[in-house]
Parts: C-alpha cells; structure tokens; sequence
C-alpha cells in the first residue's frame, strides 16, 4: 500500500507542518495575510532563518543572533511563528519576547493567540491548547507553559525561560542616545540573560537590525557567546547559506536579498533618499555613524592569494598594544603587511584581549611565523615594556615608534597612499569585515584599535626609515635632489 493510499492528503500535510518549521512558518504567513491585498511571497531568506532557529531549539546553536533589513518579516517569523512552533512542540515551555514598545508586544502576542487558536494549528498540535484567562501580554498554555512579552523597564523577577526572543529592543530614534543604548543592553543583561531557566539548555535569539555599533545585536556579538546569520539586503561577498538541514542557497555577490520585493533599483533610490550611512546600517547591517571615515573603501586593491614569503621584499607588523585580557578592555592588534613591487599587500590581522604575558607571546610568535623584517610598535602604554621585554629575542626587528599627532591627524594621513592605490587587501579573509567595518566608522566607532595600528604602519611606511630598510633614498629626497640637479644645469655657466 502506497503512502497516498494509507494517509490522506490533508495527513500529509498536517505531519509536514509538525516537522518542518519552514512550513510552519510559511502557514503563519498565510494565516495572518488572509484577506491582505498584500499576499505572503517566499523567499529562500525565510528558510535561512527558520532552519537557524529550528536548529537552536533542537540543541545546535543555542544563541543566535539574526540581521536583516527592516520589512524582512523578521517579527513574524521570530517573536511569533517560532514561539508558537516552540509551544506547539513542548505546551510546558516558557517563552520571554522582547520588544521595544508595548504596541508591539500587545500585537506580536495577539498574532501568536491567532496562530494557536487556528483549527489548523489546534490538529497538529492537539497538546498546546491557549488556557482561560490569558490576557494582555501573556500568552499561558493549559499544560503550564507560557509566552511572556516584555518590553525594557518591565520587571521579569519570578520568570524563568527556556526560550528568549529579543526582536528589535532598540529602536532607530533611541539608538542614538547613548543612554538609550546602555538601558536596552543593560535590560538585556541584568533582566532577560540571568532568567534561563537551564542556562546549559537555553536558547537566546536575537534577531534585529543594525542601527549602531554598540545597539544590541552588536553588544551580543562583542561577547564571542552568539553565532550569526547576517543577511544585508545586497550582499557584499558570495556567500552558501545554509536553508536546511542538507540544503544551501548560494547567493552572489551584489544580488538582492528579497527581489521581489526589494530589488536593486529600489534600493538603490532607498540609498539616496535615506543616504548612506543609515542605508549602510539599517539594509547592509554595517552601521557607520553619519560622521564616519573620511576613507572611501572602494580605494582599496585587491590581491587574490598571499605570494610566498621570499616574494615579499620586506614583511613588517604594526602593534597597538591593549592593557589587559578584561572583556571591557581595548583589543591588541597586530597587522602584518607585505611590501611588493611598490604596494603594500596587508595579509593579516590578529586581534585579540590580551593579559601581559600573552601579549609578549603572541608578539614574539607573530614576528617568527611571518618572519617579520621589521615589528613596529607604539611607544606607549604597555608598548614601553614590549619593546623592551622583546628586544633579547628580536632586537634587530623592533622598532619604536612614536606619533606625532592625534588619531584622526595620524588616520587621515594615512588615507592618502590608499587613494594613490598602494594598499591591497585580500579578496576574502575571516577578519576583514571587521576591520572594514572599524575603519570606515573611525571616528565615532566603539573601538578604533585596528584604526591605529593601519594609520601606525602606514605613517611609518611613509617614513625615512622605510626607505633606509630598503636601502633606498626616500621619494622626496630623491625628487629634492632631481630638483636641485634640474636647477643647476639650467643656471648660466660662468666664462
């Protein structure tokens, strides 16, 4: 007997929707869309999220957090298909959602009553039944379980959870408060964080869209505790997206994430009619404040693959030096540069929290690994003692260097040999969104450490002592000394 002949269509369906959380999820839409002029489009970016939060409720990746731009129906598919699809599958777990304002709370809540009180979600989930008296904000099961929405200030003492849904908890306009920030990241670690019930089994999504560095998708990261699905509304790079347990998306570089609804010529005009920087945070999730770097990236080259380390004429590292391993502490960076037919090749960026002795290690290691001509390092703070304490093993190599003027002065300068076109960085590294996105922020981002060690290395490159390393007259005495020769020959000679 054939699956058709033993299970009706309708059977069929139902046991699709109970195991696969993509078509939950798709079901969602159509429920709340019915009668909407507007109908629900799919999208392979729905499958992407759906298959990151599928999998962190079955023990994978337990926090998350989740980028997209705004109109992505990300709330949807987070604050209310996934809470109900978590419900549905155990009627006793407790659900805290998070919201910016109580409008939103008061409506994702509604939307999830909606959802679970649908006759198609009541047969396939015939356990999660809404019990009597669930008013306002909180959404009880007759089993025990609960979805609480709370929104900043709202006191959640007395409330465990197996599940936190942060959806969106800063808003654009208070983004740009500083203290706007500190209370929705302090919400987030005092009130929410401390409130799982099993914090070995707990899962924290986080799913929002970039309005500042420091908003609450970027505290989260900062912590190295979350992993990340990032989906700009054009992609940067050529990324393979995971969309299901054995399927991927491969997704081209400068393609639209939603064309149906968003293609590039509308969000090309959206970028010029909300202008760059809140285009860059809000649909590319990389926020840059509207007083950002006066650096254009498109002036950097390109390089596909590092050449091997005897094609590089000189090999020097640049540190800027942080003070302890403390997560509120500064970050330590070295980047290492390779110097090739009169362009600089940068081909690595190391950053890292670091106590003094690993500090010593890691610098000591960089310098043998990439056999490093020359190692730079800033003579202040803990770069004195670096120096110092490094000098028995690579004395010939270190050099101190000492800046002349302020980090904007120093940064500035050093953007003038990446417009003449003699900086390249790789096609793809690990690390090269970040220092992108610290460099174009300098100076009004959070930490500028990658900042100092490029503008450090390239005012030293541009220096006297570069030249000498190579056994050549720096550019501007020669072209003094060209001058001088041009202007003697052209003087009357004396009879």
């Amino acid at each position: 007997m054939s699956v058709s002949e033993r299970y009706s269509e309708g059977q069929v369906l139902d046991a699709i929707l109970r195991s696969s959380f993509s078509a939950f999820a798709w079901k969602v839409f159509n429920t709340l869309n019915a009668g909407l002029k507007e109908p629900f489009i799919h999208n392979w970016h729905i499958d992407a999220v759906c298959h990151v939060l599928e999998e962190a409720r079955q023990g994978g990746n337990r926090n998350v957090v989740i980028n997209l731009p705004p109109r992505h129906s990300k709330s949807t598919m987070a604050a209310v298909a996934y809470t109900a699809w978590v419900l549905g599958h155990n009627p006793k777990a407790e659900i805290l959602v998070a919201s910016h304002t109580q409008r939103l709370a008061r409506m994702h809540t509604e939307a999830t009553r909606a959802i679970m009180e649908a006759d198609w979600y009541r047969r396939i989930f015939p356990q999660a039944r809404v019990a009597k008296g669930s008013t306002g904000v909180e959404l009880r099961t007759t089993a025990g379980g609960c979805r609480m929405a709370v929104t900043p200030g709202v006191a959640t003492m007395g409330f465990g959870a197996d599940v936190i849904v942060i959806d969106d908890l800063l808003d654009a306009m208070d983004a740009r408060s500083e203290a706007g920030r500190e209370t929705a990241i302090d919400y987030i670690d005092n009130a929410l964080l401390t409130r799982t019930n099993d914090p070995a089994s707990g899962v924290v999504i986080c799913i929002h869209q970039r309005i500042h560095e420091n908003d609450p998708a970027g505290h989260l990261l900062n912590t190295g505790a979350f992993s990340h699905l990032n989906l700009p509304a054009i992609a940067e790079e050529d990324q393979e997206i995971a969309v299901g347990p054995d399927r991927t998306f491969l997704r081209e570089k400068g393609s639209a994430l939603f064309p149906q609804r968003f293609g590039l010529e509308e969000l090309e005009r959206t970028r010029r009619e909300r202008g760059t920087a809140v285009f860059q945070m809000l649909y590319q999730q990389n926020p840059i404040a509207p007083e950002g770097s006066v650096l254009r990236w498109h002036w950097f080259g390109t390089y596909d693959e590092p050449l091997p380390r005897d094609r590089y004429e000189l090999v020097v590292q640049s540190w800027d030096t942080g003070m302890t391993a403390d997560p509120r502490s500064d970050y330590s960076v070295c980047t290492t540069w390779g110097f090739h037919e009169r362009r600089w090749h940068l081909l690595d960026v190391f950053r890292e929290r670091l106590d003094y002795p690993d500090l010593k290690s890691a610098c000591l290691r960089l310098a043998e690994s990439w056999q490093a001509d020359r190692v730079v390092i800033e003579d202040a703070a803990t770069g004195k003692p670096l120096f110092q304490d490094c000098s028995d093993a690579i004395h010939s190599r270190l050099r101190l260097f000492r800046p002349k003027y302020d980090k904007e002065v120093r940064f500035n300068a050093a953007c003038d040999p990446v417009k003449e076109g003699k900086i390249l960085l790789p096609s793809d590294a690990p690390w090269l969104r970040a220092f992108k996105q610290e460099l174009l922020s300098f100076p009004r981002s959070r930490h500028d450490d990658q900042v100092d060690s490029f503008s450090q290395f390239v005012n030293w490159a541009t220096g006297v002592e570069f030249w000498r390393s190579l056994h050549i007259d720096h550019p501007l005495k020669v072209e003094r000394r060209e001058k001088t020769r041009r202007r003697r020959e052209a003087q009357p000679r004396r009879a």
